[in-house]
């Protein structure tokens, strides 16, 4: 399947060349990139930026003429140093293990780490942050515990971003540091409960303590519902949704992972397709009661359109103070926080339908500008963090 057949528009060819070399690169046996040389090296930088270099590079180094094309050596490098920091991050984890064990506590770890297991080659799939929740009633004691080993300030000035109190950066005493993300409660990802996600995670023992990983069903939904929150514009959570989706077997409870909410269930289901589409990811044991026939084309031309733009494009978000002191900064603004129709749509509770978007771009930008606004004119402290790292 090539994506770019499909999607012929020029502005979004790139970002249907990148999904067709992303097809089915999670895989034990991942298929060589349907492309041509030429056009892998236009899009190195893309799969450098997009943290998807290291997978794409297992899939393509089978193919001579691809290795020796422009550009490779830099994927290559990519591969080698998305391996080695998954290897130290790993180790960081297991050494934040040995803390919360000595502490008789179990975190929950989602997104990242956790989700690169469901990789054939789980060390290409890069992350951050580690993300945690306490198990049900113990946030404060495991806040308390990372607190005693914070090692510094996660403030990022240049790009107005100002870290919430839960973030973490943490050296334990084997000497081993970590940036942690320790939520309270998965809400914002539509999850239910956190004790009731807690209480079907799986145990996973590393050397110094356990940790917990979410069932696939409130995993899946999970990252199906933070790629919506951010418009799916990193093409590396799709690449998740798809490795995910397809370890699904035949137990799978599709009802819990889909919801109650019909429009939700709708939601997920619409990016189910969307990585069988774009990804060439198998979906033929996905319910047809949850298949979706009148997919909106509005959602795949969303997503290839965002995937034009580094990874690193998305983190260089100027203050909103610096266009308050220059109003010729405000239409560039304007341009870069607009929502797109993805985002939006999620944030207002809309409908996956075959309707304008624009009604709900207006109301999230509207409803976001002044939140911004109020944080601006209260301080730094007040600062939100709008962009997830992993």
């Amino acid at each position: 399947m090539i994506v770019s057949q499909k999607y012929s528009s020029p502005r979004l060819h790139d970002g249907a060349l990148l999904a067709t070399v992303l097809a089915g690169t999670w895989r034990e046996e991942p298929p060589p990139p349907a492309i041509a040389a030429k056009q892998l090296s236009r899009l190195a930088p893309l799969l450098i930026g997009s943290g998807t270099a290291g997978f794409v590079w297992r899939s393509m180094s089978r193919d001579a003429a691809l290795k020796a094309a422009e550009g490779a050596p830099e994927l290559r490098n990519a591969h080698h140093h998305f391996a080695i920091q998954a290897s130290v991050k790993g180790e960081s984890l297991e050494a934040l293990a040995t803390e919360f064990s000595a502490a008789g506590l179990e975190p929950l770890v989602f997104k990242g780490w956790a989700i690169a297991r469901y990789y054939a080659a789980p060390h290409l799939r890069p992350f951050g942050d580690l993300d945690l929740c306490a198990p049900p009633g113990r946030h404060a004691e495991a806040a308390a515990l990372l607190g005693k080993h914070i090692s510094g300030t996660l403030r990022h000035d240049k790009q107005g971003l100002v870290h919430l109190p839960n973030n973490f950066q943490v050296e334990m005493s084997s000497g081993f540091a970590a940036t942690v993300d320790l939520h309270a409660d998965l809400k914002k990802y539509r999850c239910p409960s956190l004790a009731a996600v807690y209480g079907r995670s799986i145990p996973v023992r590393l050397s110094g303590g356990t940790v917990r990983v979410p069932a696939l069903e409130d995993h899946l939904r999970l990252a199906i519902l933070h790629f919506l929150r951010h418009g799916g514009w990193r093409p590396l959570w799709l690449t998740d949704i798809a490795a995910m989706l397809e370890s699904a077997t035949g137990d799978f409870n599709w009802d819990l992972c889909l919801g109650e909410e019909p429009h939700v269930r709708r939601w997920i289901a619409c990016i189910l397709q969307l990585a069988g589409d774009l990804l060439g990811a198998r979906i033929e044991h996905v319910p047809t009661s949850s298949r979706i026939a009148d997919m909106p084309r509005w959602i795949a031309k969303t997503v290839l359109n965002e995937w034009r733009a580094p990874f690193a494009a998305r983190q260089a978000v100027r203050p909103l103070g610096d266009a308050i002191a220059d109003p010729r900064l405000f239409p560039g603004e304007l341009v870069q926080r607009w929502p797109n129709a993805i985002r939006a749509t999620a944030d207002r509770d809309g409908p996956f339908d075959a309707s304008t978007r624009l009604p709900y771009q207006l109301a999230s930008y509207t409803a976001s500008a002044w939140g911004r606004v109020a944080r601006t004119f209260a301080g730094p402290a007040a600062t939100l963090v709008e962009n997830d790292k992993v």
